[in-house]
């Protein structure tokens, strides 16, 4: 089940979608100029957060490789699409595209831990739009099949370069240093 959307209210720009969502109760996105409230997370999807941003603060941050932040911070893809992503990376070599208040265009990398209210917005119409903004690797985790999908950039879109259920170990093909140990990742208690 989506998110309930507000069809009544249409943005052609950020700016007025940003001045808009100051005045909402909690945490909001924009698909194609329509707001969708961005509900809040589980402690299992907090948790599974905060691990895989651990690893991404070693491999990114921590040798200065570029930034980490996670949501909410507004990744403004166009002026009509606004996502929250739960992680995502922007390189040194990007850092011109950090706001003070968002990210003007693609992350070089983004992480979304599903929710079931949100896991089809994700697997599909965001994994297109991070696609056709630039972003050079897309990685998706569900806490219920305790799996992890790792899209890259081929070409114009996002491609399932490597998958993993309960064990295994991804590494991405865009920062050296980081892998994921699923069963460090979805180790106990979660």
């Amino acid at each position: 089940m989506l998110p309930k959307v507000v069809e009544s209210v249409r943005f052609e720009s950020y700016e007025d979608f940003r001045r808009w969502a100051q005045d909402q109760p909690g945490y909001w996105i924009l698909v194609r100029g329509v707001p969708m409230p961005s509900p809040s997370p589980s402690r299992k999807h907090q948790k599974l957060s905060l691990r895989f941003e651990l690893l991404l603060v070693e491999a990114v941050l921590k040798p200065g490789l570029g930034e980490v932040y996670d949501a909410p911070l507004d990744v403004k893809l166009r002026e009509d699409t606004v996502y929250q992503p739960d992680l995502l990376v922007v390189l040194r070599e990007h850092a011109d595209r950090l706001r003070e208040t968002h990210v003007e265009g693609a992350p070089d990398l983004v992480v979304e831990v599903l929710s079931p209210s949100t896991a089809h917005l994700d697997l599909l119409e965001k994994r297109y739009d991070y696609a056709e903004a630039g972003v050079q690797e897309y990685w998706v985790v569900d806490p219920d099949t305790r799996r992890v999908e790792l899209y890259v950039r081929e070409g114009s879109r996002l491609v399932l370069a490597e998958t993993a259920q309960d064990r295994g170990c991804i590494r991405s093909r865009l920062i050296p240093h980081l892998a994921v140990d699923l069963e460090v990742l979805f180790g106990e208690p979660l």
